[in-house]
């Protein structure tokens, strides 16, 4: 079966709030996937010496935050596991993103040895460009969605159904932080990940991280216990060079180690050094 690569700059402003059958007429216009059989109960990370120390991957269905500060490549991890699923496990996984485009995010995945048109057979990722729709309903007053939570979970949903899709991130949390009001964050972030949850996908979310001497990996420091798990990317300078740093801080159901563990980037991949 031919594989396509969709990559789609956002959805209608009629499916914000629902599933309408105007938002089903939108959908349709893009090639229907025949949906994927599931390959086990865990996602590998397919980072080299990492899957071994978490029992084989990520549990299915978690939901993981992937934390650390400005320029320690969060979004290129979480992209990464998201590429060698599709591409060595035929998954599908929805990439949503609210600060990069889609023709710069592409670009750079690319860059790294990630290029979606390298993926064969039914695997297959799907770029949601809502950065493009943030830029242009700042233009247009009136035009933003009343609760961007709810849009993103529709918009997910959506192509979740469509194309049999079971991956999902979201980058970034602190994106959505800027444009969406938690009046009551412990609450309104509960109820979003319940939300994310319900949509019974894995899902990595970017977390940024501002203070280094504080071990909190979410801007209002709930994010940490209502998270699956944790993948703390961290930076250490040394000399002239400012090498990263990665930990499993936690994963639920899993027995693994907490080190921080050197982490390499290679063309189309990462590593950890364990010895």
């Amino acid at each position: 079966m031919r594989t396509y690569i969709i990559l789609c700059d956002f959805l209608s402003p009629y499916s914000w709030h629902s599933e309408t059958s105007k938002s089903e007429n939108f959908l349709s216009a893009t090639p229907i996937i025949v949906p994927i059989t599931m390959a086990g109960e865990r996602l590998k990370t397919y980072v080299r010496g990492l899957d071994q120390r978490i029992g084989g991957g990520i549990p299915e269905k978690h939901l993981v935050l992937v934390a650390g500060r400005a320029g320690t490549m969060k979004s290129s991890l979480a992209y990464s596991i998201m590429h060698n699923a599709a591409k060595t496990d035929a998954r599908r996984g929805i990439y949503v993103t609210l600060e990069q485009s889609r023709e710069s995010l592409v670009e750079h995945m690319t860059n790294l040895g990630m290029d979606p048109k390298s993926i064969k057979g039914n695997g297959g990722i799907i770029v949601v460009d809502l950065a493009r729709l943030r830029k242009e309903t700042q233009e247009k007053e009136g035009q933003a969605p009343s609760d961007w939570t709810q849009a993103i979970i529709t918009i997910v949903n959506n192509y979740k159904l469509k194309f049999g899709c079971n991956l999902f991130v979201l980058d970034s949390l602190a994106a959505l932080y800027s444009i969406h009001e938690f009046k009551n964050p412990r609450n309104d972030i509960f109820l979003f990940f319940d939300k994310i949850r319900e949509l019974g996908m894995t899902t990595l979310l970017i977390s940024e991280t501002f203070e280094a001497d504080k071990l909190y990996f979410g801007q209002y420091g709930v994010e940490d216990f209502l998270a699956d798990g944790i993948f703390h990317i961290d930076l250490e300078k040394d000399g002239r060079n400012v090498n990263l740093f990665l930990s499993v801080v936690k994963m639920r159901t899993t027995v693994h180690d907490r080190s921080y563990f050197p982490l390499i980037v290679e063309k189309g991949g990462f590593e950890i050094v364990t010895s």
